[in-house]
């Protein structure tokens, strides 16, 4: 989500005095300090609407004026006399790094669930609607994908807006051809003929039919053509089109297709309209074929439709309004139909957005949640073991529904309650219930990944992730929140909060608030350290000696020598630790996975081609799935891969995600000890040089640090994304092995087809599994060589690199020779880097006096970095997700405090204070260096 409009106070076109930016914060700035006051209630409450919005006023406010600041300096520091030509370039260089820094990201949420399971009414209860969304009355096929957002946009824009985007015409072709061929029988007197006529709704083919009708109308169904013959009774006699020929007329068809590669734009002032005009472009509530009812009859007066439905062509839909405050922190809420659509374009959307979660909720209805084990068994062995290979198994989120619907004797009996037992404690028992029993199959699936992966110590890695439980009632919900004025009082519970909707919604609001929070100070941080090396530097006016200056040079070569070895040891000792555990963890169980496919393949190809009544596939799902290459209703390509992601999913793990985490932060602390090091001896060489070095502090190294943070968490990410991609990519080699038999099998047709489709298959398997697993294996093997040696190179590049070039910009005013000219400039830049820095460091106090400042304690924030999503009912947090610069501001603070007894911070001083400061020189000789100021208003208490 991009970030608030910037505030008109600190625009670049009128620059505020920093007394104007310091008036500006004082009062907010008191106002969360206020709101924050209370410790005990920073689970719930600093999650809360008013809450939310004092941190994104705060956020919009900071980070507006850090725009500004960015662009200020940018216009000060372009001048060409202030200092050498290699200190302007590293200094510009740096700052246009920290104006180009990407908006803040939001956090994608996607909803899961089947069928009947409540997730629209869920979603309409969540965004404090009655019904926005469109219900899928489609028993038979499946709904698009719908992501739901915050209006950011002016008020005058109307109250919601929303996209729809259509299929390409190249993957409507393919699809197209896909569901003819789904209806083309391959043997009998219909060989090679679509069947048209209405199937039965427990027909492999239904899905297919349902959807040709729905777009096409009676364009398809009334397709058969006539024989040239007649019957006893003298009428003509009819037989179903070619696959050929209907396809031609289907293609001349444009009535709906003409949206294909088109994306629509709606908008409404309310959600009735909202949701009227949504369903003209999804799904029909009550028939497969919504007519405008200008069609004519037929030549015999018989009803007949042309028009036809949109939804088969959606490929997913976009929504936006201001009333969703539940998502104006940067959440996105997306509700995904489910994995293996039948539609391959759409199934590809879903794999994406779940490929890219940050957080993944399971929905389900309450009763089946207790009875079905499903937060072990929904999604899927397959889809679990990728949610862990990905970081996500942490930021997984179960949503049971619908617990306001009971019996009370039911409940009574079966959760062994006394019988006169009300109905909300009853209610309010299954919950608790609930919540136990969904988190005992969740440990119970880990333990499973973890022994399928011949992992010892199970117990460790399910201790990594707790699994947060929501029983909701939205129906209540709304009722009690006056959504439903008409439909009677609520069911069960006496108050919003008992129904579970805004204890759910403050889950959304606070994986979103401690994302943003982090990042938006790290960007203020950055920003503020910045502006303070830039203005010691332009405060230093010494003119020392040449030959001081020579001893200065060599002293900071001498020490820069000994920080860049032990800066490089550390980038090869991480480099080193991240080979190890590719070489020693991952790879032989990549190998090892690879053997136990190519033993499996045939058993589990073998299984696919029994009969339907021992668990075998439909003729027609057969065909189907080989027809589209092995990925339908049921993936094969997945089923055969599987045996490798067993082996490699809890090692693959720990080497990108947890492992990973802890190697950065290993290069981190050493880096951040290299650097400190090297001041400390070069503060001696200061002394030494008879140079003084009073109020030197850490301002050169605080920026360095800043940075560094910065750059392992692009660094961490980078990597992430990337790992995701590798785990996907075993998939697609076996499926491009398995190829030739796809096509060979799909081409059988006549008599016996299916049996010959089969044994094609099984014989391409058999010859095919020594060697196509090994493929897969090695060519993931060598992408993750290539993916180390460029994490190596990163390192060496973002971190060893860019910290020498910023060590030398900083220390160079050391040895600078200082001309009148410079000087000159120096002192008319000063005034305006003084200004921005005074509005820098009102920025970031702005927001950590901001409530959302303790909003993520005891969570993650459903981060995709491994560790847990978090909630309110005692979810675990993770060190995974630690992010690098809590610790950084910690150790810059108890810098900044050693040296508090003598030395006043320019940050400290009021806007008025600095600008009535006495402009005393400092005694002959005095060199000050780096992050050094050279004024003093008194002896001792360095400005």
């Amino acid at each position: 989500a991009d970030p608030p409009p910037v505030p008109a106070a600190p625009a670049a076109a009128s620059a505020p005095a920093p007394a104007e930016l310091s008036a500006a914060a004082a009062p907010a700035a008191a106002a969360s300090s206020s709101a924050a006051a209370s410790a005990s209630d920073v689970a719930d409450k600093d999650v809360d609407m008013e809450a939310c919005e004092e941190q994104l006023r705060a956020e919009c406010w900071a980070l507006g004026t850090i725009k500004w600041c960015g662009d200020k300096l940018a216009k000060t520091l372009h001048s060409t006399d202030w200092a050498s030509a290699e200190v302007r370039s590293a200094r510009l260089a740096e700052l246009e790094r920290r104006r180009e820094e990407a908006a803040l990201p939001g956090v994608s949420v996607v909803v899961v669930g089947n069928t009947g399971a409540g997730k629209s009414t869920l979603l309409n209860a969540l965004l404090d609607e009655t019904r926005v969304l469109p219900t899928n009355g489609m028993r038979a096929c499946t709904a698009a994908l719908i992501e739901l957002r915050h209006e950011e946009s002016e008020k005058a824009a109307p109250e919601y807006r929303g996209e729809v985007e259509f299929l390409s015409q190249a993957e409507w072709d393919k699809e197209l051809t896909d569901l003819l061929d789904d209806l083309t029988p391959n043997d009998g007197p219909n060989e090679g003929r679509v069947a048209v006529s209405e199937v039965s709704a427990d027909s492999p083919t239904y899905a297919s039919w349902c959807r040709l009708y729905a777009l096409y109308g009676d364009t398809f169904k009334n397709s058969r053509v006539q024989t040239g013959e007649k019957g006893p009774d003298g009428r003509n006699l009819y037989r179903y089109p070619t696959l050929e020929s209907l396809s031609a007329k289907l293609k001349a068809a444009r009535g709906r297709t003409h949206a294909l590669g088109t994306v629509k734009a709606v908008t409404a002032p309310d959600a009735k309209a909202f949701r009227r005009q949504l369903e003209a472009f999804m799904d029909s509530t009550s028939d497969l074929v919504n007519c405008s009812g200008r069609c004519a009859p037929d030549r015999f007066g018989r009803p007949q439709c042309f028009c036809g439905n949109y939804w088969p062509i959606v490929k997913q839909v976009r929504a936006w309004s201001r009333k969703w405050r539940v998502l104006a922190t940067g959440a996105v809420l997306v509700d995904a139909p489910g994995v293996h659509d039948d539609n391959s374009a759409r199934d590809a959307v879903v794999k994406r957005k779940i490929k890219e979660a940050d957080a993944v909720w399971i929905v389900s209805n309450i009763v089946r949640a207790v009875n079905d084990k499903t937060a072990k068994d929904l999604l899927g062995e397959h889809f679990r073991r990728q949610l862990l290979m990905d970081g996500q198994f942490g930021a997984l989120a179960f949503v049971a529904t619908q617990s306001d619907v009971l019996e009370r004797s039911e409940a009574c009996r079966s959760l062994k309650l006394p019988r006169d037992t009300t109905l909300r404690a009853c209610a309010e028992a299954r919950n608790e219930y609930t919540a136990g029993r969904l988190r005992k199959d969740f440990h119970a699936g880990l333990r499973e990944l973890a022994e399928q992966a011949g992992e010892a110590d199970a117990a460790a890695l399910t201790a990594r992730f707790e699994l947060p439980v929501f029983a909701v009632s939205s129906v209540d919900y709304q009722k009690l929140a006056g959504l439903r004025p008409g439909d009677g009082p609520p069911r069960v519970w006496r108050s919003q909060e008992e129904s579970g909707i805004p204890r759910l919604a403050r889950h959304v609001r606070r994986q979103a608030l401690v994302r943003r929070r982090e990042i938006s100070l790290r960007r203020c941080l950055g920003m503020r350290d910045f502006a303070r090396s830039s203005l010691t530097l332009l405060e230093c006016e010494s003119r020392l000696p040449q030959a001081t200056r020579d001893s200065l040079r060599a002293a900071y070569d001498q020490r820069a020598a000994e920080a860049q070895r032990r800066l490089k040891a550390a980038c090869k000792a991480a480099e080193d630790a991240v080979r190890a555990s590719f070489d020693t963890q991952v790879a032989p169980q990549l190998q090892q996975g690879a053997a136990s496919a190519a033993s499996e393949a045939l058993s589990t190809a073998g299984a696919w081609g029994i009969s339907v009544t021992q668990g075998g596939l439909h003729w027609a799902t057969y065909k189907a799935t080989t027809r589209r290459h092995g990925v339908f209703r049921l993936n094969m390509n997945e089923a055969l891969t599987a045996p490798i992601l067993k082996a490699v999913s809890v090692q693959w793990e720990r080497a990108f995600l947890s492992g990973l985490q802890t190697t950065l932060d290993s290069l981190r602390d050493e880096v951040r000890a290299a650097l400190d090091a090297f001041h400390a001896s070069f503060t001696a060489a200061l002394a030494d040089a008879s140079v003084p070095s009073a109020g030197l502090g850490a301002a050169p190294c605080d920026s360095l640090v800043s940075a560094l943070a910065g750059v392992l968490s692009e660094v961490r990410e980078a990597a992430q994304k990337q790992q995701r991609e590798l785990s996907r990519g075993i998939e697609p080699i076996v499926q491009g092995r398995m190829l030739p038999g796809y096509d060979t099998a799909t081409a059988e047709a006549g008599t016996g087809s299916h049996r010959r489709r089969v044994a094609i298959l099984e014989q391409h398997v058999r010859a095919e599994a020594p060697k196509m697993f090994r493929a897969a294996a090695d060519g993931i093997i060598s992408k993750l060589e290539e993916m180390r040696d460029g994490l190596g190179k990163t390192l060496e590049r973002e971190v060893l690199q860019r910290t020498l070039s910023g060590l030398r910009s900083a220390y160079a005013p050391a040895w600078d020779e200082v001309g009148e000219s410079t000087l000159q400039a120096r002192r008319k830049l000063a005034p305006p880097c003084r200004e921005v820095l005074i509005a820098a460091n009102d920025a970031v106090r702005r927001l950590e006096a901001a409530p959302g400042r303790s909003a993520g304690a005891g969570t993650n924030g459903g981060g995709g970095g491994g560790g847990n999503g978090g909630d309110a009912d005692g979810g675990k947090g993770s060190d995974d997700d630690e992010e690098v610069t809590d610790v950084t501001d910690a150790a810059h603070a108890a810098k900044r405090a050693r040296q508090a007894a003598d030395t006043i911070d320019l940050d400290d001083l009021p806007a008025d204070d600095c600008s009535a400061m006495p402009d005393t020189e400092q005694p002959q000789g005095a060199a000050p260096v780096g992050g050094m100021p050279v004024r003093v208003k008194s002896e001792g208490a360095v400005a």
